[in-house]
């Protein structure tokens, strides 16, 4: 069987080119696909250097929140994190109780029927 390369060459399948090809982007895939290439190259350099490796906006605004006071509680065997906390309470001053409720009924229903 025959190859068509990047730059349009179509080669065999035992040529040179083709198997170091095959090989980088067997690496590379396998490096992003478990997210152990460092910084993977796709976020910008003032990203790169704000954040630690695997920590997410929310996780940092989980920490200072934590850090300032709000604590974390349980509902049920969930641990509510402080950002939940807020977006709880914004939920309930724009929907009010009932829907807050319906919030509430739909994640239940849709977390028992992914089981």
């Amino acid at each position: 069987m025959v190859q068509i390369l990047a730059n349009g060459d179509i080669v065999q399948d035992d040529d040179p080119r083709v198997r170091a090809n095959a090989q980088h982007r067997e690496n590379t895939s396998r490096q992003e696909f478990f997210n152990m290439a460092p910084n993977a190259g796709h976020a910008p350099l003032q990203q790169r250097a704000a954040r630690p490796r695997g920590r997410s906006p929310f996780s940092e605004l989980n920490q200072q929140l934590m850090n300032m006071g709000f604590p974390l509680w349980n509902l049920g065997n969930q641990v509510v994190e402080p950002v939940m906390s807020i977006l709880l309470l914004f939920l309930l001053m724009m929907v009010g109780v009932r829907g807050l409720l319906l919030v509430g009924l739909i994640y239940v229903v849709s977390h028992l029927s992914q089981r």
